[in-house]
């Protein structure tokens, strides 16, 4: 799964590819799979309120490690 930002036209909310980056960070210094699963629902929000593009990986549907 590759994530990239984008600029949200919805004012008022929060940043949550910030907050994607942040449970991201948090899983590669720990491992944990719960940040990891947190990572990834942030990813989703952050698509939803138009804050970051997501591309699905199909072989491996792993996090990408360049972000």
């Amino acid at each position: 799964m590759k994530v990239y930002p984008c600029n949200s036209t919805i004012k008022g909310i929060p940043n949550y590819y910030k907050v994607y980056e942040k449970w991201l960070s948090n899983y590669k210094k720990s491992g944990n799979n719960q940040d990891r699963v947190m990572a990834f629902h942030y990813a989703r929000v952050a698509e939803e309120m138009g804050q970051a593009l997501i591309y699905e990986d199909d072989v491996t549907l792993e996090i990408d490690n360049e972000n």
